[in-house]
């Protein structure tokens, strides 16, 4: 039994850290920039990788492979100004979207499409979570820096675009992804 029990234990090891390289190169092999006043906003596939980890290895799991992945990316790119911002708002991100989900599926009672309209429920909530932090994450590190609040305000609602097309693209690859994803998950982690 502890053999079996082991295994589970490798299995999800690996597909934490399979995740964590999905979140990488969702970011590092798709980038789209996008014109603001502040920062440098792109798109990137990076959150629909975090939101099926969510919904497959669970909150801490999603955790850890979104810290992981994220915060590779930005080492390896020189954005290691954002690691805090991206840590905080990692787990936060994860935190309420795994509890949202887990709430959900509860409901769901095992029902596919209950099930799938919770991932995409919870999709909208990682969305928004993700707007809202990143929103307040940045106005406050640019009043910290020195900009009145009114500035900081107009600076960061220029950059927001990003992250709300960000989480709409979130959503819709959940929509689409779900599905599969979780039938492939289930057969490896037999």
């Amino acid at each position: 039994m502890s053999s079996s029990r082991e295994k589970n234990q490798v299995k999800t090891i690996v597909m934490t850290a399979f995740f964590a390289a999905m979140i990488y190169l969702g970011i590092q092999s798709f980038r789209i920039p996008l014109p603001a006043a502040v920062g440098t906003p792109f798109v990137h596939f990076g959150h629909i990788f975090i939101m099926l980890s969510v919904v497959l290895l669970g909150t801490r799991g999603s955790m850890m492979a979104g810290v992981m992945g994220l915060l590779l990316f930005d080492v390896l790119n020189s954005y290691t100004h954002a690691i805090p911002n991206v840590f905080v708002s990692t787990l936060l991100n994860c935190f309420f979207a795994g509890t949202a989900f887990s709430l959900l599926t509860k409901k769901a009672n095992g029902d596919g499409r209950k099930e799938f309209t919770a991932a995409v429920v919870t999709a909208v909530v990682y969305g928004i979570s993700n707007v809202v932090i990143d929103f307040l994450w940045s106005t406050c590190e640019l009043v910290i820096l020195g900009s009145a609040l009114p500035a900081a305000l107009t600076a960061e609602l220029t950059a927001i675009p990003a992250t709300i097309i960000n989480a709409v693209f979130t959503v819709i690859g959940i929509a689409v992804l779900y599905i599969p994803v979780k039938g492939a998950y289930r057969r490896v982690m037999k």
